[in-house]
């Protein structure tokens, strides 16, 4: 599978997830051909495992004839299907087939083990001959409809279930269709980037305060997925992404996923797929999962009436958009985001909210921003790493990591973190001695004690009013004496507050956890990179 394609999931617009059990060929092909004529290159098409398997020793052959019928519309329209097996959730609602009482028993009990191996079986031996068939997509969004899992327990059934279809057909690319949530810190669902797959495949519904930091969520999400993809050797697809029209404007819709379509390509997703193909009709409102989540009447692409709404035209022109050169950057991102390490808390909200105005900011600034793991900074991988290494906000790093960092032949950006909302073992989780090695000077902050904030940074042809924290702690910035470090900026009480050491620049405060608009952060940036932001980055460019 070759090139960078545009997908949409698919359910028929009429019917919603009874399309099975309301098998209207006419009115699906027509679906499929207006998707055809909007761009739409594959969908990701559903089965619904309840009308597909309604005994656990039985798939029904009722829908395997509509699935094989199915399958040849696609083969004659000229679109790609990603065939999606274990649909127990979809849209609001957990569907289990009636026989199965506890979906949470799913990856260990062994009933369920070995219905589930016949449905896929059964299935694949039907639908491999298809040249329409791409791809197979084992789940819809799994750790919602069986809760959370033991990794051990979820990666044992990975490799069951994938190793059946790839024994079937080998060639074809499977994915596990949960939604990757560990690129964003999930550690709950016993997913995990290691598991049976030949595609790491997010699905990204994410929330912001600030559009350029919205943006940037699915950029560095995307950059994690990318990292956990080519450390393993895997593809790397933008699997489910969209918004309902709700309450929220076309054209507002369109122009946000043009960016986010922008932001897959850099980081070489090979296929960016689009929820919902249509809208579903107002006479659907009294069917479930429409009744109690009316919401997802309306992320279509497309509207019931197969018209286009702006969005479509959006996702093929961002699609077939010349991607502007940009260089590398990288951000680092703290183990602590991933992994639970015992007696320690994990503010994943201000990790992630630094990371993200780190990427926004790199961003505007003419940077791809990539993500770089704490174990990428082993000695002997330096050759990989990109020449700017930023480190936003950072209180808690591995031991090794503070030492790493000061050997590193790259130019590194760090700015410093006392603590969180959370008040417990404040400042940096540094040794003595790799504090003052890293700071080039000795710390003076009081122990457990609040620090006046510094309202204000100023430098030899520049300042920056610096945003606040919600509490003392957070506003806390590292009180230094510098002896090795060159002083560049200080706050508005003479304090040091930008100090350089070697190729180290450190900022002694957390802006990228505490400002609302990446833009003062890329301002900072700019001033110690020599750098101006780059116009057009507002429209995903």
């Amino acid at each position: 599978m070759t090139g960078q394609r545009l997908g949409v999931n698919y359910w028929a617009s009429y019917a919603g997830p009874g399309m099975w059990r309301d098998f209207r060929e006419e009115a699906i092909a027509a679906d499929l051909r207006a998707l055809k004529e909007a761009g739409i290159e594959y969908t990701r098409s559903f089965l619904f495992w309840p009308d597909f398997m309604p005994e656990p020793e039985r798939v029904e052959p009722a829908m395997l004839e509509r699935l094989e019928r199915y399958m040849r519309l696609n083969e004659r329209i000229g679109l790609g299907v990603h065939l999606t097996f274990l649909v127990g959730h979809m849209s609001g609602q957990n569907w289990p087939p009636r026989w199965m009482a506890d979906p949470s028993r799913l990856y260990t009990d062994p009933g369920l083990l070995l219905a589930q191996e016949r449905y896929l079986a059964t299935v694949v031996e039907a639908v491999k001959g298809s040249p329409a068939l791409e791809a197979y997509v084992l789940t819809n969004e799994a750790p919602i409809f069986t809760g959370p899992a033991p990794a051990e327990a979820v990666e044992a059934w990975a490799s069951r279930m994938v190793g059946l279809v790839k024994r079937l057909d080998p060639h074809r690319p499977v994915t596990l269709g949960d939604g990757a949530w560990y690129v964003l810190g999930d550690t709950t669902s016993g997913f995990r980037p290691t598991c049976a797959q030949d595609v790491i495949a997010p699905h990204l519904y994410l929330a912001e305060t600030h559009p350029d930091r919205q943006v940037a969520a699915y950029g560095m999400a995307m950059a994690m997925a990318r990292r956990f993809a080519t450390r393993l050797g895997k593809e790397l697809w933008l699997e489910e992404f969209g918004a309902t029209h709700s309450v929220f404007g076309e054209e507002e819709v369109a122009a946000w996923a043009r960016r986010v379509v922008v932001e897959a390509r850099l980081h070489r997703a090979s296929r960016v797929c689009w929820w919902c193909g249509f809208d579903f009709p107002d006479a659907m409102r009294e069917t479930d999962p429409y009744s109690h989540h009316a919401l997802e009447l309306s992320f279509g692409m497309l509207r019931a009436d197969r018209t286009a709404r702006p969005v479509a035209r959006a996702l093929r022109e961002a699609m077939d958009a010349p991607l502007p050169h940009l260089e590398r950057a990288g951000v680092l991102v703290p183990s602590y985001l991933h992994e639970v390490y015992p007696f320690s808390e994990r503010p994943a909200a201000v990790m992630q909210r630094a990371l993200l105005n780190a990427y926004a900011a790199l961003r505007k600034l003419g940077y791809l921003p990539e993500a770089v793991l704490e174990r990428d900074l082993a000695p002997g991988q330096e050759q990989a790493l990109p020449p700017l290494l930023v480190v936003p906000s950072a209180q808690k790093l591995r031991a090794a990591t503070w030492a790493r960092l000061t050997e590193l032949p790259v130019r590194v950006l760090y700015s410093y973190l006392h603590a969180t909302s959370v008040r417990s073992h404040e400042g940096g989780w540094v040794a003595a001695a790799d504090a003052r090695r890293f700071f080039g000077g000795e710390p003076h902050n009081r122990f457990n004690l609040a620090e006046p904030a510094p309202r204000a940074l100023a430098w030899e042809g520049g300042q920056l009013e610096l945003p606040q924290g919600p509490d003392p702690f957070t506003s806390t910035p590292l009180v230094l004496e510098p002896r090795e470090a060159e002083v560049r900026g200080r706050d508005e009480a003479g304090r040091p507050l930008w100090v350089r050491v070697g190729r180290r620049d450190m900022l002694l405060y957390p802006l990228e956890a505490l400002a609302e608009d990446p833009e003062v952060v890329a301002t900072f940036y700019a001033a110690v990179l020599g750098r101006e932001a780059r116009r057009g980055v507002q429209s995903g460019a």
